[in-house]
């Protein structure tokens, strides 16, 4: 599969008033396109750096980053990566420009000198993705937070990137809206072939992911698939995070003497114990 996004031994520091603090060490990493990709990582692990690194909005102190090809220290070429890979934050109220919802999707596609005619095709679109087109004449700050959340991807969505990042854009959302957002996702990389990167602290939203990396002070912890990252416990122990509750369940009964396999999922963890004998 080709790749879409190249982290070449990259390292990023934030200047504070004692000098540096290393936010990114030494990461190497490839995104193949129309993949789901799942970061994970206690706070300060360095996620959310990452993500900024890989569209531009911050620059490497080394190594070099590469979308389709393209160094992101290329200053000429910075819209054209913006516009391939999309970012969307944790909070959608901090994304949002417009009191009425198709002028705030319009937004984006307007400062990228996009014609007028394709601009309203694009905010359709967008809308009709995300399930939002009832809603393009209401205002979004009455919405709920997925409804607020699903608006502001439709906005990166009329850029067309080729790339959607979304950091911890679940992380204010009650369990309704979490869901909302993820079947957005989930569908908007399966059906519209967008390469997705989320970004998240919830272990399940790791499950469906065709590739997981958890990352720890800076580097690359671990990078493989949801069952070779979650058989790892103990590593992901001590990184603080915890593991599916599934699989959790599933060690524990490992750990007792029953001969249960890896799950990842309830059902698993059913069929699993159900051939117990």
């Amino acid at each position: 599969m080709e790749k879409i996004i190249e982290i070449k031994n990259v390292s990023y520091g934030y200047k504070t008033e004692d000098g540096a603090t290393e936010a990114i060490s030494g990461v190497t990493l490839d995104i193949k396109k129309g993949s789901f990709v799942v970061f994970l990582g206690h706070n300060g692990s360095g996620k959310s750096t990452l993500a900024k690194l890989c569209n531009g909005f911050l620059l490497p102190d080394s190594g070099d980053v590469l979308v389709n090809g393209i160094n992101t220290k290329e200053e000429k070429h910075i819209y054209q990566i913006r516009s391939t890979v999309g970012l969307v934050f944790q909070n959608p109220d901090n994304q949002m420009v417009a009191s009425i919802i198709e002028d705030d999707i319009a937004f984006g596609p307007e400062n990228l000198g996009v014609p007028r005619q394709e601009i309203i095709e694009r905010v359709d679109w967008a809308l009709d993705v995300v399930g939002m087109s009832s809603y393009r004449t209401h205002t979004p700050f009455k919405l709920s937070g997925g409804q607020k959340q699903r608006i502001a991807i439709a906005g990166i969505l009329a850029m067309h990137p080729s790339v959607l990042i979304l950091d911890e854009s679940t992380a204010m959302l009650d369990p309704k809206g979490r869901k909302e957002v993820l079947e957005t996702i989930k569908r908007l990389n399966k059906e519209q072939k967008i390469t997705v990167i989320l970004i998240t602290h919830y272990m399940d939203e790791a499950l469906d992911a065709d590739k997981v990396v958890v990352l720890n002070e800076g580097k690359v912890l671990l990078s493989g698939t949801p069952r070779e990252i979650f058989s790892k416990k103990e590593i992901i122990k001590k990184t603080k995070l915890e593991l599916p509750i599934a699989t959790y369940v599933s060690s524990k009964l490992v750990g007792n003497g029953l001969n249960v396999p890896l799950s990842l999922t309830d059902n698993e963890l059913v069929e699993g114990i159900c051939q117990l004998r």
